[in-house]
């Protein structure tokens, strides 16, 4: 059953002996496991695939790929500043070395979003223990009830019995372990999963939230995006340095950027990058709002609001009010010392 396919109709006879009209048993793909439903029930009718591309080989051993899921067209990947998603496959630099259907899914992509925010967090990311395909695994589960393929995961398997200083010489020096992964484990995601009712996925929209819920992305960090670099400690002269944004580094889940003033390329967390020309705010930052338009932003105009984080999935700002939390675009914040009077 495809979304937005017209599906046969047949009468069915109620308790009281009247015929109603009532969509039953549509066809669907072969490979959706869900069964159709007569009672109003969610349909799979959200498009699962799998894009993957290798990143390197070692002879005779194993290979090692970056993979990410795709609902709807909507790609949705692991990396050193926690998940994102975008439709360009920016991850796969546009062109995967594979790209597939794996199934039809009653849960749509912001759900996905939502339940692996938690499980998935910045700064967790580790190229043997926790990494894109990790993500691709447990997203599969909670989609699909499927796994990755094993073929997909065979270096980091690989990986768990070789010592760092064999991981570094096929990685070029770029692994480097995190502790903050040392305790992940995909069962135990797993069960969690397993114990989510349909009450956890209302703020996505529930679990009956039907087809096309896929989230509206403007993603900040795509290929050839013009940046501006902030933030850095171990590099400071590079702050506030214009860059180009390159490729995504599957192996080390930061984004490259050729600086425009020396013309290297370095590698970034996509917290130090900030689309070029947008003004800049540091988490923690106060600033008051101004210019919202629509009928609920504009009782906001005035307010002072507390920074909490840039949300590059949908170009804005993440703040702080006294009693909720708000997504807004820079330029609808204004440094609090600039507003005063």
């Amino acid at each position: 059953f495809r979304c937005g396919a017209r599906a046969a109709r047949q009468p069915v006879r109620s308790a009281m002996g009247n015929s109603l009209l009532r969509c039953c048993v549509p066809h669907r793909p072969a490979n959706n496991s869900l069964e159709e439903d007569c009672d109003g029930k969610p349909l799979a009718c959200n498009r699962v695939e799998l894009a993957a591309s290798e990143l390197f080989s070692i002879p005779g051993l194993a290979t090692a790929y970056h993979t990410s899921v795709l609902v709807n067209g909507e790609e949705f990947f692991f990396s050193d500043s926690g998940i994102f998603n975008d439709r360009a496959l920016t991850s796969h630099q546009g062109q995967p070395s594979e790209r597939f259907d794996v199934g039809w899914s009653t849960k749509t992509g912001a759900q996905l979003l939502r339940v692996l925010a938690a499980h998935f967090r910045p700064g967790t990311y580790d190229l043997i223990r926790k990494n894109c395909n990790s993500f691709s695994d447990v997203s599969l589960y909670y989609l699909l009830g499927t796994r990755l393929q094993g073929r997909f995961s065979a270096l980091e398997r690989l990986g768990q019995r070789a010592s760092v200083d064999l991981l570094n010489r096929f990685t070029k020096g770029m692994y480097v372990p995190n502790k903050e992964a040392e305790s992940y484990g995909a069962d135990e995601v797993m069960k969690a999963l397993d114990a989510l009712g349909d009450s956890d996925l209302e703020g996505a929209g529930g679990a009956s939230s039907g087809c096309g819920g896929a989230p509206r992305a403007n993603p900040a960090l795509t290929l050839g995006a013009r940046v501006t670099v902030i933030g850095l400690r171990s590099a400071e002269a590079l702050n506030g340095q214009g860059a180009q944004i390159v490729r995504f580094n599957g192996v080390n889940g930061r984004w490259e950027a050729r600086v425009n003033i020396s013309g290297e390329v370095k590698s970034f967390r996509a917290e130090n990058l900030r689309p070029a020309g947008e003004l800049i705010f540091e988490p923690g930052a106060r600033a008051r709002i101004h210019s919202l338009r629509s009928e609920s932003g504009s009782v906001l105009n005035g307010e002072v609001c507390q920074v909490l984080r840039y949300l590059h999935d949908v170009s804005r700002y993440e703040v702080r009010l006294a009693d909720c939390t708000k997504a807004l675009k820079g330029e609808n914040l204004r440094p609090v010392e600039e507003a005063a009077e």
